[in-house]
């Protein structure tokens, strides 16, 4: 199946970036958030516009909630034009955020996987709009290289490995939504054929009990061994025997 697709000749909306752009300004003093797993990055961070239960005041805000359950937060009422957007997607909506990457920051090389799963063999995607971009962020997902261009609509299947880098001097900024596809949306996306249909099957059965599963297990060791080590005498003996040097 493929793993990217530019969707906008089928989104029935052209994005008008120097609307978009000017709503932006205004969230220049807002209270611009952290992503939640800082581990993926530091200079990652976020306006929410849907949210689990409509807040947006900390970063437990973007966790996850249920389908049919996202509220929209303050901000949409601030941002008309984003409002339109959001309202030219007629399938259910999970979290919508925009995000901003810092010139210089690495998201770091990660999968999302179970309930952030985005993968249209799963029906949930996650696509993006660039608002503002450089030519120096690169996308890498399953080992290629994508430029995403503002003002256009992507799709890209997240369960791949995949990392960004922004090694640009301006930020870069998206609209980025979380979707659960129904025949609305699924009318974005090229026909599948026979052979993908059966891709997608496999996909939807087998990866999470003979990739996730594993690779969740092994971040739960690797996290218990750090926990027990740190502070060890396993520790101080290693230190004393190889002793960090000034």
């Amino acid at each position: 199946m493929y793993q990217f697709a530019d969707l906008t000749e089928r989104f029935p909306m052209k994005i008008d970036l120097e609307r978009a752009r000017q709503e932006l300004q205004s969230l220049e003093g807002a209270n611009w958030l952290s992503h939640y797993d800082v581990a993926l990055a530091d200079g990652w961070i976020t306006i929410p516009l849907v949210t689990h239960d409509g807040s947006a005041s900390n970063e437990n805000s973007q966790l996850l909630g249920k389908w049919g359950e996202y509220k929209e937060t303050v901000y949409v009422d601030k941002l008309p034009y984003f409002r339109e957007i959001l309202n030219a997607f007629k399938c259910p909506h999970g979290r919508i955020r925009i995000m901003k990457l810092l010139p210089g920051t690495i998201i770091r090389e990660h999968r999302d996987t179970f309930e952030e799963v985005s993968d249209i063999a799963f029906n949930q995607v996650r696509l993006h709009i660039p608002i503002i971009t450089n030519d120096k962020v690169i996308f890498t997902v399953g080992g290629k290289n994508y430029h995403l261009k503002e003002g256009h609509l992507y799709y890209v299947n997240f369960t791949k490995k995949h990392y960004v880098r922004n090694d640009g001097t301006t930020a870069r900024t998206h609209l980025v939504l979380d979707l659960q596809v129904n025949d609305f949306l699924r009318g974005f996306f090229p026909s599948t054929t026979v052979t993908q249909r059966a891709e997608m099957f496999l996909t939807r059965n087998l990866l999470p009990t003979f990739l996730w599963i594993p690779i969740k297990m092994r971040e739960r060791l690797k996290k218990r061994f750090w926990n027990a080590y740190e502070g060890s005498s396993i520790q101080a003996l290693r230190h004393r025997i190889f002793p960090k040097r000034a």
